[in-house]
């Protein structure tokens, strides 16, 4: 099983208290966007945690803030990136439900 931290440094500091010290799995952990996918990638990190929440937990994310980032960073290309940002956001909702054990 790999434990994955939320930064770099902490997962560093995971794997080097390791019995006997490992290196982390940084080549299966972090990920290089394509340079048209990296506006997505910022509003997405943004907007993560803007959640339209019901009884049972998050179901989508509040595109508000989504609409505000994509204006505030003048992207041309408005649709294409909203695609973009909402398959991170089906992704991210998945990830969270699996990791709730639903």
């Amino acid at each position: 099983m790999v434990e994955y931290a939320p930064t770099c440094n902490s997962c560093r500091e995971i794997f080097s208290a390791r019995k006997p010290p490992e290196e982390p799995p940084c080549g299966e952990c972090q990920v290089v966007p394509e340079p048209e996918n990296e506006k997505a990638l910022r509003i997405f990190f943004m907007v993560k945690d803007q959640y339209i929440m019901s009884s049972g937990g998050p179901v989508a994310h509040n595109q508000v803030p989504i609409y505000e980032a994509l204006r505030m960073f003048k992207v041309e290309n408005q649709e294409r990136c909203l695609n973009q940002v909402m398959k991170l956001s089906g992704w991210w909702l998945q990830k969270r439900r699996d990791d709730a054990g639903e």
